[in-house]
């Protein structure tokens, strides 16, 4: 929220805050009194004597969020016939004029939203729409049991991994789970389903990073950081020659992988629903750790010897800490990917060794936190296998709670629900549950995802990519998959800043 300077003296619009701040406040002959500085919970602020000789001292001076603010003349007492003039300068995120007249004080300013104040741009903003889902695999994921062999007959393992004991089979055979289920050798068996996206871009854009405000983010440069801390991105890959992700990423050829296509370059090649803005991949990529300060723009981000990138782009949750993110790529550009590759991604991600499509793959370096900003509302226990070996190995697994509360109410969502997983819910601006965030008993932390239905720039601002154009952008998404990255890069923070932690 921020005021803008009037010059004339006016009354306060009645909010729930701002009805707080006085428009006048009566000093004492003493030349001494108090007012209360209602500013917003999460607003930075400094109070500064418009001139050096000001006769009204304040304190305190500087905060954050709403204050008492005591009064004090600096001499023993005022003229009693004299009008004595002073202002001082509330500035930080919110910017007025205070004026006082011995003895009355008044506040010079209006009340202006975050988003009225946002400024139009030429980016495009959120909205949340269901991707089309995909035809069934027509595939089943199967777990032996310790020491056991399939030995039905007629049928052959596609894929194997010895060290999960994870097959996965296909067969027309429409009474294939009844008789997976039914042999003694066989742990549990389920379908191959897909896992989705939950944060989907619309268009139209007002650069804010409301939400870095709202959580406090915004101070994270304050604290001291001692170790590197590696958040593994599982989602559609990444792009990397994404200016604004320079430097804060694990690279190919150091762990990135790509489970789609079985290649140690998870590159995000697209996205069928929205080739303008639709890397979902690098917008969460971005919310954990895109940096601070300029970009340097590639040839595609100019037209006419005019840039038409931003120079700086956004920043993540962590921008300040050496936090890097591991892009791990298992949904395809659809934005489906199957419980077997996100799955075998989490394994990865935690350091366990992977066996996928003949070749043995084990991450160098374990990540310290697992990203999901993708989940199914079927239950799949490939998913929660995954999960525990993954917290087993001591690292924080972050999933996205779900956006179907409005069509599923409190149904719950995986790998959220999981046991071990930090499910994530979404709120928006005002701090209250966005409307599509699932409710469920799995819901341990939430965060902003944006609500863009009746204003876009309510929406979660970040990195993207235009795959028509061939060059960076930014767009506003809403989603728990939004919400998820941001608690992902919060815990982060507190690996990197605290080597005792675990």
């Amino acid at each position: 929220m921020r005021w803008k300077s009037l010059l004339l003296l006016v009354l306060l619009p009645a909010c729930s805050w701002g009805e707080r701040i006085p428009s006048e406040v009566k000093l004492s002959y003493s030349g001494s009194g108090q007012f209360w500085l209602g500013v917003p919970h999460n607003a930075a602020w400094e109070l500064t004597p418009a001139e050096p000789s000001s006769w009204l001292e304040l304190t305190p001076r500087k905060g954050l969020g709403p204050a008492q603010i005591q009064a004090r003349t600096r001499g023993d007492r005022l003229p009693e016939a004299a009008l004595l003039e002073t202002a001082y300068r509330l500035s930080g995120d919110v910017e007025a004029t205070l004026r006082f007249r011995q003895p009355q004080v008044r506040l010079t300013g209006r009340v202006v939203s975050a988003a009225a104040l946002a400024r139009p741009g030429k980016l495009p903003a959120a909205g949340l729409r269901p991707r089309l889902a995909p035809a069934p695999t027509g595939e089943v994921l199967v777990k032996l049991k310790p020491g056991r062999s399939l030995r039905l007959a007629g049928l052959r393992l596609l894929n194997f991994d010895p060290r999960s004991r994870l097959g996965k089979l296909r067969s027309s055979d429409p009474r294939l789970l009844e008789r997976l289920r039914a042999d003694p050798a066989v742990e549990w068996a389920e379908p191959n389903g897909w896992v989705q996206a939950q944060g989907e871009p619309a268009d139209e854009l007002y650069p804010q990073q409301w939400y870095l405000r709202s959580t406090g983010a915004r101070f994270a440069d304050q604290a001291a950081y001692a170790r590197t801390v590696t958040v593994a991105v599982i989602d559609t890959g990444v792009r990397y020659d994404h200016p604004d992700l320079a430097g804060r990423l694990v690279l190919p050829g150091e762990g990135a992988y790509d489970f789609v296509e079985a290649d140690p370059d998870p590159t995000d090649p697209g996205d069928t629903l929205n080739p303008g803005f639709g890397s979902h991949g690098t917008h969460v990529t971005g919310i954990v750790t895109a940096r601070s300060g300029p970009n340097a723009l590639p040839p595609e981000c100019y037209e006419g010897g005019q840039p038409v990138c931003s120079p700086s782009g956004t920043v993540g949750v962590a921008w300040s800490a050496p936090v890097r993110v591991l892009p791990v790529r298992v949904l395809d550009q659809n934005g489906n990917g199957t419980f077997e590759a996100a799955a075998a991604a989490l394994r990865y991600a935690a350091g366990l060794p992977v066996e996928w499509e003949g070749q043995t793959l084990q991450l160098p370096e374990p990540a310290g936190v697992i990203n999901l900003s993708l989940g199914a509302l079927q239950r799949s226990q490939a998913l929660c296998d995954a999960v525990a070996e993954a917290v087993q190995q001591g690292v924080l697994v972050v999933a996205a709670g779900g956006n179907c509360q409005d069509t599923n109410p409190g149904a719950p969502f995986y790998p959220a629900s999981c046991p071990g997983a930090l499910g994530v819910g979404a709120t928006d601006l005002e701090f209250r549950p966005a409307y599509y965030s699932q409710q469920h008993a799995a819901i341990a932390a939430s965060a902003p995802g944006g609500d863009t239905r009746t204003d876009d720039a309510r929406g979660i601002l970040s990195t993207t990519w235009n795959f028509v154009a061939g060059r960076p952008t930014y767009a506003f998404y809403m989603g728990t998959s939004q919400a998820t990255p941001q608690v992902s890069a919060a815990l982060a923070l507190l690996l990197a800043a605290d080597p005792a932690l675990t």
